[in-house]
């Protein structure tokens, strides 16, 4: 599992920025929040599965719940902490709708490119090397997120909110309304269940 754990946080920690689409909130603080956490949501939805016209949309549909919600906030949490729960929930019903239309999710599609066009997944030990080496690289990143991807939404929401956004457990717990040892539980077996998949790929190659 420590493998499964090592080989997600190598996986880059960020992806390239989008440029968000224009949108008329009418609130300046709900535009000040679109422009500061607008990229880090459109990367979240990515992380969760979406291709990046999907991952656009589900900023989209984030900011209007924001924008509805806004007046709710009551200081009992830190506003950015209010704001993922938001973004968290809402791209899971957006994955949820998409599934329901069946378009499914291209997982095996590479997750965007940065300003030289590598894919991020390439990035996974040093940008500079051999060409062997680059596609040695490029193939590791492909199989982890495949099988990063392969998970059951319930464990793979949970894992990536731990090792590739950073999330504490308690954090995770109070987003996703569950109790925190359920969300210890699903990691524990996230991490198995990747490890698993990760051993069963190098040994058929």
């Amino acid at each position: 599992m420590r493998a499964a754990s090592s080989a997600l946080r190598a996986l880059p920690p960020k992806l390239p920025e989008p440029a968000p689409r224009d949108l008329a909130l009418g609130d300046a603080r709900v535009e000040a929040l679109f422009r500061e956490f607008a990229p880090k949501v459109f990367a979240l939805a990515r992380r969760f599965g979406f291709d990046a016209d999907e991952a656009e949309d589900g900023v989209q549909e984030v900011f209007v719940k924001v924008q509805r919600r806004i007046s709710t906030f009551r200081g009992d949490a830190a506003l950015s902490t209010w704001l993922y729960q938001v973004a968290v929930n809402t791209l899971r019903d957006h994955r949820r709708k998409l599934m329901r239309l069946k378009r499914p999710l291209p997982f095996s599609t590479p997750r965007g490119a940065d300003e030289s066009g590598e894919p991020p997944e390439q990035r996974l030990v040093s940008p500079i090397g051999t060409p062997q080496e680059d596609a040695a690289r490029a193939e590791r990143g492909r199989i982890v997120r495949e099988a990063l991807d392969r998970l059951p939404a319930r464990f793979r929401d949970v894992l990536v909110l731990r090792e590739l956004e950073g999330w504490s457990y308690r954090d995770i717990a109070r987003v996703l309304g569950l109790a925190q040892g359920t969300v210890e539980s699903r990691i524990f077996r996230a991490r198995a269940r990747l490890a698993a998949d990760l051993r069963r790929q190098e040994e058929s190659l």
